[in-house]
């Protein structure tokens, strides 16, 4: 199966979308802020797993913002 984990190594290393780190860092807030927010008693697995992924987004996203204004090239 391509879509498994162990094809994984096939996806690309350079990610495309890297915005300013400007947008990036209040996205970050944005996303860290409904987070806190989060009431871990009701909240389903589902709705957890989703915000986990957001922080990780806007993580990878303030990263490449600050590679790119270093002119770092990391994949």
């Amino acid at each position: 199966m391509q879509t498994s984990i162990a094809h994984t190594d096939r996806l690309p290393t350079v990610l495309a979308f890297v915005p300013p780190l400007d947008i990036a860092r209040e996205n970050a807030r944005r996303i860290l802020d409904e987070s806190t927010a989060l009431d871990l008693d009701i909240t389903n697995s589902f709705r957890l797993a989703g915000q986990f992924g957001a922080v990780c987004e806007v993580l990878r996203q303030v990263l490449a913002a600050l590679d790119a204004e270093d002119g770092d090239v990391h994949g």
